[in-house]
């Protein structure tokens, strides 16, 4: 098993010695736009070739640092140093959400600007990715003798629904660590995780609806949405929404367009004191523009009384519990189809809540408005004891790098834990106490908004935690 007192005493100075190494690679990383497109899918690449393009390059760089490596048909793959009984993973991924808009830097053109890395992709997962690879060359690097053999595991639709690691455990059945680190969390530990509920809306659209879209995943609050209205001027149009906020207006030829600002970010934590998605802000216009003027915007006053709050108070599914508090719901992607308008949703449900009764509860609310639910996935909460020593184990290397005392914590985002057996949610992915950009406007600087950036220094001690955890694991699992 791996001696302790000599990574401790190694620990600093190879960090610091490879800091500069470890910003290049993230950067050659960040520089690939890989967006998990299922839609676009070819044999050995179910998403898209950008997603298949990232995987190779992950791997061959595993390779270039003397690893072995395994691709299983391009749904994910694996990095391995060692070669004992069992393994210990790391688990990241590869994809990115979309880019969307409102970047002031470019996306996949990474800088690094006052201590930060900036681009698509730093900090939800690349960044932590390249943690579980540079810790594997620690490692090796330094002849520490470990007991397991160490495997970091890459997917490549984490941000689409987990069908990577879905298919990999359920069609494949590729096999598992014995426990496994997911990156894509936050510090400390993630003992609970809520269910996901994504589905979609089908709406009969009013005939004075000629487009409405907006958003281009599920789980990212959008922060643009444009809805096109027939019958009315612009300046009639004006007249009627006078003192309605968050929403422009601009003439369309005949049409009058009413474009809702929302606030991007990630559906998981939406803001409790505003709707912040722009379809429902949009669809709220809507509704007024209707009440005042008798014109046939149908779909939209249900979407905006449906959505009034991001917690599903009046779609009959407002729940809460004391382990993972309030369900949440996102309008992620609107488009309009034929006389339908088709919306997308992400919810998240606490671990005591089933996602049978969500189904239950939105039937209802929908047939009364002549609406559907269609194209229903459901993610099953995660839950791990708080005491189990493998918990312990990260704890306590935590705890001995930052010196903070928090307990475990449950969140709304869902991670492979949900789908990988054995697996605990452990940061990097999101630094719960980390430093912000402050050269970036509001809005800017998160995971799944514009300007996406990672902390170095944040990212440099969530490494050195990681190589700390996994010698205390390498320990626990030795004393069986």
């Amino acid at each position: 098993m791996a001696d302790k007192k000599v990574v401790e005493a190694l620990v600093d100075q190879w960090i610091a010695d490879h800091k500069e190494e470890m910003i290049e690679e993230l950067k050659l990383w960040v520089s690939h736009p890989s967006v998990s497109r299922a839609d676009l899918a070819k044999p050995g690449a179910p998403y898209g070739e950008d997603c298949r393009k990232m995987l190779d390059f992950a791997l061959e760089r595993g390779r270039h640092y003397g690893f072995r490596t395994e691709d299983h048909e391009g749904y994910c793959g694996d990095i391995y140093f060692g070669d004992g009984k069992d393994e210990i993973g790391i688990v990241g991924h590869l994809d990115v959400v979309p880019e969307g808009n409102h970047w002031i830097y470019e996306p996949y053109a990474p800088v690094v600007k006052d201590g930060f890395v900036i681009g698509r992709g730093a900090g939800d997962d690349k960044g932590p990715s390249i943690i579980g690879l540079f810790l594997m060359r620690f490692f090796k690097e330094n002849n520490i003798p470990m007991k397991n053999t160490l495997r970091l595991m890459l997917g490549c639709s984490e941000e689409t629904g987990m069908q990577d690691y879905e298919h990999y455990v359920g069609v494949m059945k590729g096999r598992v660590p014995a426990v496994s680190i997911v990156a894509d969390a936050g510090f400390p530990v993630c003992y609970a995780q809520k269910g996901g509920y994504d589905a979609a809306f089908d709406i009969p659209a009013g005939k004075n609806i000629v487009d409405f879209a907006g958003g281009s995943v599920r789980n990212a609050i959008p922060d643009t949405a444009v809805l096109t209205v027939s019958g009315i001027t612009l300046e009639k149009a004006r007249e009627a929404l006078s003192g309605v906020e968050r929403i422009d207006l601009e003439a369309d030829g005949e049409n009058v367009k009413i474009i809702g600002r929302g606030k991007a970010g990630h559906a998981a934590g939406p803001a409790k004191d505003a709707q912040n998605s722009a379809i429902a802000i949009a669809a709220a216009a809507a509704a007024v523009l209707e009440e005042k003027t008798g014109l046939d915007l149908g779909g939209c006053k249900f979407i905006a009384h449906a959505f009034e709050d991001a917690f599903g108070t009046n779609l009959g599914i407002k729940f809460a519990d004391e382990m993972s508090g309030e369900l949440t719901i996102n309008a992620g992607v609107m488009h309009k189809v034929g006389n339908t308008l088709h919306l997308d949703i992400d919810i998240r449900f606490p671990v005591t809540m089933k996602g049978e009764d969500i189904t239950a509860a939105l039937e209802a609310h929908l047939a009364a408005a002549g609406a559907k639910l269609a194209e229903v996935h459901i993610a099953n909460p995660y839950y791990i004891d708080p005491k189990d020593p493998k918990v312990t184990a990260l704890l306590k290397a935590y705890r001995a790098v930052t010196g903070d005392m928090t307990e475990p914590y449950a969140m709304g985002g869902g991670t492979y834990s949900r789908v990988i057996p054995n697996a605990i949610s452990f940061g990097p992915g999101f630094m719960r106490k980390g430093h912000k950009p402050d050269f970036l406007p509001e809005g800017h600087g998160n995971a799944h908004g514009p300007d996406e950036a990672l902390s170095i220094e944040d990212w440099l001690t969530a490494f050195k935690i990681y190589i700390l955890s996994v010698a205390e694991l390498d320990e626990v699992m030795a004393q069986g």
